[in-house]
């Protein structure tokens, strides 16, 4: 039985085109979002202090994101670029897969321990309900499948989809515990570098 129009639940996705002097000021506004968590976490990111940082009114800057968790899914996407761009230039040490994707999540955790305030708003704003952060950043296994096509240098993973999935839940809890909880990020990585030599293996 078909339940009634008003019953329904419907999500509807619109995507908007924005010129480029637009584009500019969603730039700037990521880079604002970006310093105010830095300086604050994620209660010190408001969409009226990132209005009010780059010069647009309240009602504006939601016409470029429709939230703070919309505006800071966008920077977890460029943060996970940049990560990726570093592996490559950087390639992270490592005999075989297993020990490179170890040393990778290493160095990520590193680099959120350095900033923790980015780091628990970006965790943070990845767990949002928001649809359009959801579209921003769809999964926390996302950043994960983005390493691992790096790393493996073309390397097949059997059960490719099964192992992204666990190592993006185990990279997710220790960055929790590294920005939420100002855990050592050393001690930190011990989970995510078994997990990683369990299930890619030692002799890779």
């Amino acid at each position: 039985m078909n339940k009634p129009a008003a019953a329904r639940r419907e999500t509807v996705t619109l995507t908007r085109r924005f010129n480029p002097a637009q584009s500019e000021k969603r730039l700037e506004a990521r880079k604002a979002a970006a310093q105010l968590a830095t300086e604050g976490g994620y209660e010190a990111v408001t969409m009226g202090a990132v209005a009010d940082r780059i010069g647009l009114s309240r009602a504006t800057i939601y016409r470029y994101f429709s939230s703070k968790d919309h505006l800071l899914a966008e920077i977890m996407e460029e943060w996970t670029e940049r990560i990726d761009e570093d592996l490559r230039r950087n390639p992270p040490p490592g005999r075989n897969l297993g020990e490179r994707v170890a040393s990778a999540f290493e160095r990520i955790l590193e680099v959120a321990a350095r900033n923790p305030g980015l780091t628990s708003a970006l965790v943070l704003a990845a767990t949002s309900s928001d649809p359009a952060a959801a579209d921003a950043f769809s999964s926390w296994t996302a950043p994960v499948a983005v390493y691992l096509r790096t790393l493996t240098r073309g390397e097949k993973i059997e059960n490719l989809d099964e192992v992204t999935t666990v190592l993006g839940y185990v990279l997710f809890s220790a960055l929790i515990a590294t920005a939420l909880r100002g855990r050592d990020p050393a001690e930190e990585a011990q989970v995510p570098r078994s997990t990683a030599r369990l299930l890619l293996g030692r002799g890779r």
